[in-house]
């Protein structure tokens, strides 16, 4: 069972880099999972828990399970790797989603279609604002999961900034958003804290100025007047939690993906448990930006105190 959905059932109850983080530079640019061809294993996976998901949740009392009100939740860039596991997570914590895609066919493809309480709709940030407020229609919260895949038109300059500052003008735009959770990276503000000459932060930045793209939408969200969180995730691993290790969580400009911080990775499906968790806990993640990374050595925390320190 994951962190979020362990967490979730006291919520009922109230009412309420790289894997190999040592071998090379941090990576925590997110970009689409490859088109489905033949089933992998993970899309499997994917697929026999959104069936579970569907079973399950058929019953909740959605208004109890919810924070704040937050009973939908809009997700950009949900075929993605983290995207994905983001709806997948919602869903097991008792959100309704609609999940934002580039291509609904994908969407689809991946199981989505097969429960009720996920409406799959056309989304690409790198349309108009009209298109995204369509898109996020009723939802009460939105979270970002979108990465640029190359360069031009679905580069990071078209993807990570203005992409995100569109879907942050929509949020503002639909009305009844009052959540924002932006998947970022770790590094966005190296140049500004004395970690411009980092190697992780230099390596990254060659894709079109990936970081300091995100960076620029980052405050642009922290402008908006919108109750935002920042997830700034280390080096992304496609493997689980119990592979990668425990969460850590630290204040912005904490980690800098050297081998002297207490972790480097960080598994997409705890990348997606914060997420959600920020979605649970609307007041204590408030404004918050929060960097985090793993280790198999760090305690296991309960999901309630993720955001007490940060």
């Amino acid at each position: 069972m994951s962190t979020s959905v362990k967490s979730h059932a006291s919520h009922v109850n109230r009412q309420e880099l790289a894997p190999e983080a040592t071998a090379r530079p941090v990576d925590a640019v997110d970009a689409p999972a490859p088109t489905p061809g033949v089933p992998t294993r993970r899309r499997g996976l994917l697929l026999f828990g959104l069936a579970s998901v569907a079973a399950s949740c058929s019953g909740l009392d959605l208004a109890a399970c919810a924070a704040e009100g937050i009973t939908t939740v809009f997700v950009a860039g949900s075929t993605g790797n983290t995207g994905r596991r983001v709806v997948q997570q919602l869903r097991q914590a008792g959100f309704k989603v609609r999940a934002g895609a580039r291509s609904t066919a994908k969407a689809l493809s991946l199981g989505f279609g097969a429960d009720a309480g996920i409406e799959v709709v056309e989304a690409d940030v790198t349309k108009g604002v009209d298109e995204l407020v369509a898109a996020i229609g009723s939802a009460q919260a939105v979270v970002c999961a979108t990465g640029a895949v190359g360069f031009g038109s679905n580069g990071a300059a078209a993807v990570d900034e203005k992409g995100t500052i569109k879907l942050v003008d929509a949020a503002s735009r639909a009305g009844g958003v009052t959540k924002f959770v932006l998947v970022s990276s770790l590094l966005t503000n190296a140049s500004a804290v004395g970690q411009s000459n980092n190697p992780n932060y230099k390596f990254l930045n060659l894709f079109g100025g990936v970081l300091d793209a995100k960076l620029r939408a980052e405050k642009y969200l922290r402008s908006s007047g919108i109750n935002y969180t920042i997830i700034r995730p280390g080096g992304l691993s496609n493997e689980p939690e119990s592979e990668v290790g425990n969460v850590i969580l630290r204040r912005e400009d904490s980690l800098f993906g050297l081998d002297s911080d207490p972790g480097r990775a960080i598994s997409r499906d705890t990348v997606a448990a914060v997420a959600v968790q920020a979605l649970l806990q609307p007041a204590a993640s408030k404004d918050k930006v929060v960097e985090i990374v793993a280790s198999p050595s760090a305690p296991r925390l309960s999901p309630d105190t993720w955001f007490e320190n940060v």
